[in-house]
């Protein structure tokens, strides 16, 4: 007889099914940035994160062999016991000059940098301003750091400015007998559904903003301009995610947070992540020195986990170059995702997205997921993303757009998407 909590476990799963929210894990047979074979079959791939197409170039695979074969393969400790060397100071200190930032960090993960510095960085008596769509990784650290949270709508920079400016007018008529949050107590929700209370008292009375440069489900654009701006008119302290940004836009693949320009950055600390644009694994944490201090102080993602290895430092020293000089693959990889934006209009449903991540909102998750088999039997891998990836009722099909897809590769994408849509 199965244990009492193995039973739980799958009634809870097949209560997933029933609301057609279940996921299974696809283990293709061989896998490109263009292509995979998967159950015999060859599909186009358009649920890659290579946007560059560097994870499959000859070349780079060759100089991280080596790398790998010249250094240390583990980092044999946390980087404040015994996991820190010369070489990873040297590689982190040439992402923050590349970049424009004081200090850089290597962390093993997206998902774990956004951890770091969410609860490493912020706690009881700050105010976090939040996209009410920002990622998973950000949306679970929040409960965890104490800090009381007012979202905004997805994307409504003009709301935040109005959310800014009232929470400013409230901060300043409090009185100091208003009752402060339990030190690090959890919340009961996750931000998205929190509601927008007036907030406990703030030393400082410096808000938080916390959000993307460029949503990983929709592609949705932030406007950086708009957010500097913002930034400026009420000092606040802005921490932008730029995994999906980082490598792929931008001059040198700075992302966005420096538009196309040679100004200061739009935020204070920046998150990006080196498994998708740049090709690689891994992630990494752009910021003031005073914050890099902090987080090795404070942040247990940080002090509790095993150091990145040498061999990634020395193979990440040969990224920043290369990653910086594919301009061209950056304007392809803008042609390709203009071309199937193009070509995706006048589907019948919504189209979303500004740059190389696009989506078709089906809204319903069971009719997302009938266009992605439906899909995948003509030939197109593309993601289908459902709650809790999205909202409930907004359900997509999202497609990833790289440099390495061919003008065919686009043609093929677009009209089997309209085939499928519109043939029963």
């Amino acid at each position: 007889m199965a244990h009492p909590f193995l039973h739980r476990l799958t009634l809870r799963l097949d209560a997933q099914r029933a609301a057609g929210l279940d996921r299974t894990v696809m283990t293709p047979e061989t896998r490109t940035t263009r292509h995979v074979i998967l159950d015999g079959q060859r599909l186009c791939n358009f649920a890659s994160n290579d946007y560059l197409g560097l994870a499959d170039d000859a070349a780079w695979r060759a100089e991280v062999a080596d790398c790998f074969a010249r250094h240390p393969a583990s980092g044999t400790a946390s980087r404040l016991a015994a996991g820190h060397s010369a070489l990873v100071a040297e590689a982190e200190a040439a992402w923050a000059e590349h970049f424009g930032y004081e200090s850089c960090l290597f962390l093993p993960s997206g998902y774990q940098a956004n951890l770091a510095v969410v609860t490493g960085l912020l706690h009881t008596g700050d105010t976090l301003f939040i996209d009410r769509r920002i990622h998973a990784s950000m949306a679970r650290a929040v409960p965890l750091c104490g800090a009381h949270p007012v979202t905004y709508p997805h994307g409504d920079l003009a709301r935040l400015d109005r959310r800014l400016t009232a929470w400013r007018h409230e901060t300043t008529a409090e009185t100091a007998s208003a009752a402060p949050l339990t030190e690090g107590a959890p919340l009961s929700s996750p931000p998205a559904t929190c509601p927008t209370a007036s907030p406990p008292p703030h030393g400082d009375a410096s808000p938080v903003i916390l959000t993307e440069s460029l949503f990983s489900m929709d592609g949705t654009v932030t406007s950086m301009d708009a957010l500097a701006t913002l930034r400026s008119r009420h000092g606040a302290f802005v921490i932008l995610d730029e995994a999906h940004a980082c490598g792929a836009l931008g001059q040198g693949g700075r992302g966005l947070a420096w538009g196309q320009t040679e100004n200061a950055p739009a935020a204070d600390v920046i998150v990006g992540t080196l498994g998708k644009g740049p090709g690689f694994f891994g992630a990494f944490v752009l910021m003031p020195r005073i914050v890099r201090e902090s987080l090795e102080n404070f942040a247990s993602a940080v002090m509790h986990s095993t150091a990145l290895p040498e061999a990634h430092a020395a193979a990440v020293l040969r990224l920043l170059p290369r990653m910086a000089g594919m301009d061209d693959a950056r304007a392809r990889l803008a042609r390709n995702a203009r071309a199937l934006r193009e070509g995706l209009a006048g589907c019948g449903l919504p189209v979303h997205g500004d740059a190389h991540i696009l989506c078709i909102e089906t809204g319903d998750e069971a009719q997302a997921t009938q266009l992605a088999r439906r899909l995948r039997t003509q030939g197109v891998l593309a993601l289908s993303a459902r709650h809790p990836t999205v909202p409930h009722g907004h359900a997509i099909v999202r497609f990833s757009v790289t440099a390495a897809h061919t003008d065919d590769d686009i043609t093929y994408c677009k009209e089997t998407v309209h085939t499928c849509l519109h043939t029963r």
